[in-house]
């Protein structure tokens, strides 16, 4: 028991570390970095880690329908791009940038039958609000560091674009979950009324999502507001129609907030729409073109990609030969070839059905996962993040619990 409190609680503590310390694309391993691997280590063992890489995990049998597909996707994900990147000579540092990257992908094949394994501790409802709590925590945190250097200008958000920063703090998906999910445990916690605490933790809750949502605000990010937005929308109407009464509350919220922050909103709408007429789609169509050019070119690339470690005069920024693509699609065909594009796509498909299942039990916490998991899935170059890997885990570990973001 006492060894499955640590591990229950290593994954929220590196959660803690990198949005306190951390950025989204660490350019080096730094001791912050190492400290978050030693925690994940704490937290999946080395058994699990070493079976999945070996392909001994392959014959175990799994009653989780997702893992039967998760486990070889990532076997041929790992090894067969890994030795054509050796093959054509890559730096074994772009190569590790990779790979890292992949394995957070996959995170949940390590960290979901880790928690598992704790019994009700782990999978249990502890085990989901400890994922959703680390997540909302470093989300918070990482929008809190923006706000510091962007100098507490609360002030300016809707006035003029704010700028992202060099470590780009709020591209993290956490920050966007945490935009989604505070809001919404602040529902659940006024709609299950009772001790005197819970409104307290409500108003401190929502405070956190507009923390948030103001960060997304402040630097436009336009995607990711609209996106939330719809959630918390739906989010809103379930609980209206789940617990009626609240209706009158949320209706005066929402007019509190327009009369309060009514022009900051409407500044943010015009300077999304002003940022979509001048970039559009931020040359993601040309950088996928040259992608496909590319691998077009050679039947082994387009089958295999140029593996793990390739480099592409990438039009998205100026030219420039890099290691990565903006999007998860033209990244996995560059790296991968149309192999990888199919074992990732399994392994992506095989995680509807969970989803769908959480849907059902606790739409709260489904639809809070929707936009930091569409924007990394097929918007941005997030699906890089550790985050993400956390999010897809949380998903997988809260379609078997019925107790999250909702009171049931």
């Amino acid at each position: 028991m006492r060894g499955g409190g640590v591990a229950l609680l290593a994954m929220p503590a590196a959660l803690l570390v990198y949005g306190g310390l951390s950025v989204p694309a660490p350019p080096a391993l730094r001791w912050v970095e190492a400290a978050i691997g030693l925690l994940m280590v704490l937290a999946v063992g080395w058994r699990r880690p070493l079976a999945v890489m070996t392909g001994h995990a392959l014959r175990v049998r799994s009653d989780a329908g997702w893992q039967t597909v998760a486990v070889p996707a990532l076997a041929w994900l790992l090894w067969a791009p890994l030795l054509r990147g050796a093959a054509l000579g890559w730096e074994a540092a772009d190569i590790l940038r990779d790979v890292v990257p992949l394995l957070y992908l996959f995170l949940p094949v390590l960290l979901v039958p880790a928690l598992k394994r704790l019994g009700p501790a782990g999978a249990g409802p502890w085990g989901v609000r400890a994922l959703a709590g680390g997540l909302a925590l470093a989300g918070l945190l990482l929008a809190l560091r923006w706000w510091r250097q962007s100098g507490w200008g609360f002030g300016a958000v809707g006035l003029r674009a704010m700028a992202d920063g060099g470590v780009y703090l709020l591209n993290a998906p956490s920050v966007l979950f945490a935009a989604v999910a505070l809001p919404a445990l602040s529902l659940s916690l006024l709609a299950s009324g009772g001790r005197v605490w819970r409104p307290a933790v409500a108003l401190a809750s929502a405070a956190g999502g507009a923390v948030c949502l103001g960060a997304l605000g402040g630097a436009v990010h336009r995607t990711a507001l609209g996106l939330a937005a719809l959630s918390l929308a739906l989010i809103a109407l379930w609980w209206m129609r789940r617990r009626p009464v609240l209706a009158l509350p949320l209706l005066l919220g929402v007019g509190l907030a327009a009369a309060l922050a009514g022009d900051a909103l409407t500044g943010i709408w015009q300077q999304a729409a002003e940022k979509t007429r001048l970039t559009g789609a931020n040359t993601r169509w040309e950088e996928a073109a040259a992608v496909i050019d590319h691998v077009a070119a050679s039947p082994w690339a387009l089958l295999f990609g140029d593996g793990w470690g390739a480099r592409i005069a990438n039009p998205a920024v100026g030219g420039w030969r890099v290691g990565y693509t903006h999007t998860l699609v033209s990244y996995s065909l560059l790296k991968t070839g149309l192999l990888g594009m199919l074992a990732l796509g399994a392994y992506l498909g095989a995680l509807v059905r969970p989803w769908c299942r959480l849907l059902a039990d606790d739409p709260p916490l489904a639809l809070a996962l929707v936009p930091p998991l569409l924007m990394a899935l097929g918007l941005h170059t997030s699906f890089k993040y550790l985050d993400t890997g956390v999010l897809l885990s949380l998903m997988l570990l809260a379609a078997g619990c019925r107790k999250g973001l909702s009171t049931r």
